[in-house]
């Protein structure tokens, strides 16, 4: 009597208030595929904590003064149960193999093997966990105990990320669960899951399961819109969404709503509706920051996959970054795209610009400045259309923003003036809020009245001014100046200079197609662009590089890899063709070892050709030896002595590339700079 109902009974309770304080902590995110179980996190286990201790000590009662009861099985079960919340798995772990030995009962023991799967799934050691598992599925389990086994099992395959399985066990786990919360949601999950798999008609299903058993308001809000969302993309759902907007229990969840309506926009391929939608999901969210950081990420999916417009998806990534939590499940992912993207159009421009100043520098002096001065006066007009249509759409729009999808005003805008932000501090940086920011302290030089003239008449064409401005009384013009003469100083004029301008090219070309290739997996792409790398630069220090990739971007054509073996035959990715991933033995590092040994003799000898080709050999038969960057740097040494620059160059950047665990790469890197 005491053992059941006194410390068993109140450690049950005890359990029964964390799991329910856990749930109240987790809010759970629709934008991704819920998890089974919340996620048990220590740094929100604070207010659950005390029942916890509670739960852990009330149960340990009952095998202090109770050894003999017939509840002594269970209340070790709560202890487990117990300490396995409180993430104490080592203890839970112990807990749940003593209750599978020593339990009076199969079910308490099954009990306790179904507790062993998710402490070890939760403790990520998935072998264990899977072995369990296979012990179970000889094991007959009663109707609890299979529901229990079946979602822990499921639960198993989503932390692995398998979807397939995981909604098969979910799926047959929830047939032996009474009707309730827990059932629905698990339902809602189901739904998730088909969607995600793309079988509308099996979502469908669960969705209207989950509806059906007694769920909360947020399940059943989320259920009705999976049901919207799978409907036939020919239907017109948006006079059901519209319903829901104007439903006065959705006033907060509008942002949830607009976000779907653009999702299914966005399958319809109409992205500029989807992009409308989006926006009103963002201003409607408030100070939801996932929401806002799921419809950025949305917008900047578009831009990337369908659109294939690199640099405005760039923008919204880093808005996603900006707003989104660090400790989100895709955080990672998202900030390495987003970096690859602002390295592909740093890139970009860098070959843009470059292209754009060779051309200036390849004009006479006349034509030069006539080409700049006309590129200033265009670019500053535009900039006072923009002023001036910003003017009136702020007089238009002082209201806020239309719930229909009507545009807003800039500032008004939140997406906007993310938008607009991330632009500046990409291409200003940080700078202090104070005036004259772009401006240079510098004495600057007079700037054509022909330009002078065309400017203020073009900025008020019915106006005539009634006298002639000065140019130093004008500041537009005194800045129309600065900026000619910092296009002018940006120009290459000498050799040096132009050499300089190519080999930024040269790099830009380079950067972009490894982009595409190992970021963007656009593989045409990545391959036209090493193509016009060596035909516009047919000595480039990436060539190399760029012919193996294009070896494994089209291994149909020979001509590459031949061309590779022929006029590199020593380069690191000449030996990867030849050799493959041949490992070498224990006999070829001795023989490695030797070789390098009598070639550094020779080497300080002097005799730098006998050197060269020895180690030519070595690298050849050798490849993969624990010696091979010790190799490749005394060639390189090699090359130096003997003054071939070109080899020696190529050679230094194939070695900072192949060798970037290498103890001699801080030596190549300052010879590398030291060339430069």
């Amino acid at each position: 009597m005491n053992a059941k109902y006194n410390a068993l009974l109140i450690a049950k309770d005890e359990y029964k208030l964390s799991k329910e304080i856990i749930r109240n902590i987790n809010k759970d995110n629709f934008g991704t595929i819920l998890p089974i179980y919340y996620k048990i996190d220590s740094t929100k286990l604070d207010s659950a904590n005390l029942f916890l201790v509670d739960a852990i000590k009330k149960s340990s009662i009952v095998a202090e003064r109770h050894s003999n009861s017939r509840y002594l099985d269970e209340a070790y079960l709560v202890l487990a149960d117990a300490r396995l919340l409180k993430q104490e798995f080592y203890n839970a772990i112990e807990t749940y193999k003593y209750v599978n030995t020593t339990a009076k009962t199969n079910t308490a023991k099954n009990s306790a093997l179904i507790g062993l799967l998710r402490a070890y799934t939760e403790n990520e050691d998935y072998i264990t966990a899977n072995q369990v598992a296979g012990i179970l599925k000889g094991q007959k389990l009663n109707k609890e105990n299979k529901a229990r086994f079946l979602i822990n099992k499921a639960y198993y395959h989503q932390k692995l990320k398998e979807d397939a399985l995981a909604v098969v066990f979910l799926e047959e786990g929830i047939k032996y669960l009474k009707k309730g919360n827990e059932k629905a949601r698990l339902h809602y999950i189901v739904g998730q899951y088909y969607d995600k798999l793309n079988q509308p008609v099996m979502a469908r299903k669960n969705y209207i399961s989950s509806k059906k058993n007694k769920p909360g308001y947020d399940i059943e809000f989320n259920a009705n819109l999976g049901l919207l969302m799978n409907q036939s993309l020919a239907k017109n759902t948006v006079v059901e969404f519209e319903t829901m907007l104007s439903d006065r229990k959705n006033q907060d969840l509008k942002d949830k709503i607009y976000f779907k309506m653009g999702e299914l926009e966005a399958q319809k391929r109409n992205y500029s509706k989807a992009f409308e939608y989006y926006a009103a999901s963002v201003y409607n969210a408030n100070d939801d920051k996932v929401q806002k950081a799921f419809a950025y990420k949305a917008i900047a999916d578009i831009y990337f996959d369908q659109l294939n417009d690199f640099e405005t998806a760039a923008v919204y990534y880093d808005s996603t970054l900006i707003t989104i939590p660090k400790e989100f499940e895709d955080y990672k992912s998202i900030s390495q795209r987003a970096l690859s993207l602002n390295d592909f159009i740093r890139y970009k421009k860098s070959l843009e610009l470059e292209d754009s100043l060779q051309y200036l520098a390849s004009l006479n002096p006349l034509e030069l400045d006539y080409k700049i001065e006309k590129y200033v006066v265009e670019k500053h007009q535009k900039e006072k259309q923009v002023q001036n249509a910003n003017a009136i759409q702020a007089n238009a729009n002082s209201s806020s923003y239309n719930a229909s999808g009507g545009k807003r005003w800039t500032l008004y805008d939140p997406l906007e003036i993310v938008k607009q932000k991330n632009d500046f501090v990409r291409t200003w940086g940080s700078r202090p809020l104070e005036d004259n920011w772009r401006r240079a302290e510098k004495e600057l030089g007079s700037f054509s009245l022909k330009i002078e003239r065309e400017t203020i008449t073009n900025a008020n064409p019915e106006e005539k001014p009634k006298t002639e401005v000065k140019e130093e009384d004008s500041p537009e013009i005194k800045e129309m100046e600065r900026e000619k003469q910092e296009i002018i100083q940006k120009i290459p004029k000498t050799p040096i200079q132009i050499a300089a301008s190519k080999r930024k090219q040269e790099e830009s070309y380079f950067q972009l197609a490894k982009i595409y290739k190992l970021q963007f997996n656009e593989n045409e792409k990545s391959a036209a662009t090493f193509k016009t790398l060596i035909e516009k630069f047919p000595n480039s220090v990436f060539e190399p590089e760029a012919l193996y990739f294009l070896t494994i971007l089209e291994p149909n054509v020979s001509s590459y890899s031949a061309k590779l073996l022929e006029k590199y035959p020593y380069s690191s990715f000449s030996r990867q063709i030849k050799k493959g991933s041949t490992k070498i033995t224990a006999s070829g590092e001795i023989e490695a070892n030797a070789l390098y040994s009598n070639a550094f003799k020779v080497y300080e000898s002097g005799r730098y050709n006998e050197t060269l080709k020895a180690l030519d050999n070595g690298l050849n038969n050798f490849l993969g030896s624990q010696i091979e960057d010790k190799m490749a740097f005394l060639r390189i040494l090699t090359l130096s002595k003997l003054s071939l620059k070109d080899q020696y160059l190529i050679s230094l950047n194939d070695f900072v590339r192949s060798y970037p665990t290498s103890d001699l790469l801080p030596k190549a890197k300052k010879l590398l700079e030291t060339l430069n």
